[in-house]
């Protein structure tokens, strides 16, 4: 999952929050080098995108942005969740992804100095262009989507994702709402698992 859906599965832990944001950068056995709760955030996250990569649901609609993005599919799979979790008012409100948002940069500043790879690198542009709350628009969606095009090469195939994802938003927002509930279930049973075994 997108970087929206790590924060939001945290549960409101900033430690799990921390962990759960840098998991992509803490490789292997470095992963003992963080405090126990962080630990349990890192442990967290890779659950979370196993869950992710290995569901049905997800695996079908990944074809949809195959064909162009080959194998960034799937990082193209996960903006395109955060976008709908962004406008799930039955989660939070605007104005409680608002206050979401303050929260969460406040929790990961006050973690700098665990900050690696990177989410170091990203955070102040996360933080000052504030992504958690526009993640819910449309154009910053697509900003985010072209940005990972630019970056791996696959530029020249911008307009095909687009309009694949323009396309077929309506089917990919039926995927999100019935995988997004298993996955946070799943995410809390995690969670409350990985505390209890690293108090």
């Amino acid at each position: 999952m997108n970087l929206l859906a790590h924060a939001y599965l945290s549960h409101n832990h900033p430690k799990i929050l921390l962990g759960n944001m840098i998991g992509d950068d803490v490789k292997g056995m470095q992963i003992g080098l963080y405090p126990p709760a962080v630990r349990a955030g890192i442990q967290l996250h890779r659950y979370i995108d196993s869950f992710t990569d290995q569901h049905r649901l997800i695996s079908e609609a990944k074809k949809i942005y195959r064909p162009a993005a080959r194998l960034y599919a799937g990082p193209i799979m996960d903006i395109t969740m955060d976008y709908f979790l962004a406008n799930d008012t039955t989660i939070k409100t605007a104005g409680e992804w608002h206050s979401f948002a303050t929260w969460a940069y406040k929790s990961l500043a006050e973690g700098r100095g665990w900050h690696v790879g990177g989410f170091r690198r990203y955070f102040p542009y996360l933080q000052y262009e504030n992504w958690f709350v526009h993640y819910g628009e449309l154009s910053f969606i697509e900003n985010a989507i072209t940005n990972l095009l630019k970056r791996v090469g696959l530029i020249d195939k911008q307009s095909a994702v687009l309009t694949a994802f323009e396309l077929q938003l309506p089917y990919l927002e039926k995927v999100y709402q019935r995988f997004f509930p298993q996955l946070q279930a799943y995410a809390l049973g995690k969670a409350t698992e990985l505390l209890k075994i690293h108090q």
